[in-house]
């Protein structure tokens, strides 16, 4: 309970719509009593600020209306058109509500004569029906389009970052290794196979092989989904695999596209056959 009312507390708290709906409404009285000004003077009767002020409290019940509609719709109440349809309505009522208890109430203080509730409320439903319900209609339907834009950007955003993620290892096109005192960068699409050699590995590719200085587990890793594991001494670039033949033990030979020979361990055929099958068949 104590975080709901936390959390109802944040939202209202330097809360920038209620501001703006107030200086609106500000606004809309000010024009409409300047309405009622020139009104008056093109007909020639008398003008009454206090008068012209009074009626003109409708305007002031905007803002807490609407922000509840916002809060409403904030707290996700307002999930269909049925619901956003009741809250126009019942917003709408309760304005048409507010305002002729408030003329009444502030006329019984400040003059003479009260105006009556039942006049008031005919009043306002003759002049200002229409606005009221065009109003909160619109404001309703401008928080769901503002939710379904944030969505559609979430989404977006959520679909970029994925695919960012998504990004297949096998975009890896190059390893630099060490041959001596020379260093060579060399396309891994060229690499048939790397076997160990210690303390070396040797990077065999189709017309030349490469010793380089590193374990075969830490070369490994640089490289991308084309290679995978074979033998505890040996990974092969699947790409490079043409056939593979069983010797009735458990292990296996594969024939690469050079024609070279490479085993395969009883030990890694099955994650050697779940990585082939997702991709293009070879010949068993």
């Amino acid at each position: 309970m104590i975080s709901k009312i936390k959390e109802s507390n944040q939202f209202f708290k330097g809360n920038k719509v209620l501001s703006i709906l107030l200086s609106v409404s500000i606004a809309a009285v000010a024009i409409a009593i300047l309405q009622d000004y020139f009104h008056s003077a093109r007909n020639g009767y008398p003008f009454f600020f206090s008068e012209s002020i009074l009626f003109k409290t409708f305007w002031l019940y905007f803002p807490p209306i609407l922000l509840l509609l916002k809060y409403s719709h904030h707290k996700g109440y307002l999930n269909s058109a049925v619901r956003m349809g009741g809250a126009v309505a019942v917003a709408t009522l309760v304005h048409l509500s507010l305002v002729p208890l408030t003329i009444w109430g502030l006329s019984v203080i400040f003059r003479e004569q009260a105006y009556g509730i039942l006049k008031v409320l005919t009043y306002t439903l003759a002049n200002d029906l229409v606005k009221m319900l065009l109003i909160y209609g619109i404001f309703v339907l401008w928080l769901k389009h503002l939710e379904t834009k944030r969505h559609n950007d979430e989404s977006r955003s959520q679909t970029q970052e994925n695919e960012a993620s998504q990004v297949p290892t096998s975009t890896n096109k190059y390893l630099t290794v060490n041959s001596g005192k020379n260093n060579f960068r060399i396309n891994l699409s060229d690499v048939l196979y790397i076997k160990a050699a210690t303390p070396y590995v040797a990077i065999q590719l189709e017309d030349k092989q490469y010793l380089h200085s590193e374990s075969l587990k830490s070369i490994s890793e640089k490289l991308d989904d084309r290679f995978i594991r074979v033998h505890r001494s040996s990974i092969v670039n699947v790409d490079k695999v043409a056939s593979y033949q069983s010797r009735l033990n458990g292990d296996y030979d594969l024939k690469l596209e050079d024609g070279t020979e490479v085993r395969l361990s009883r030990n890694y055929v099955s994650a050697f056959k779940h990585h082939i099958n997702s991709g293009p068949q070879l010949k068993a």
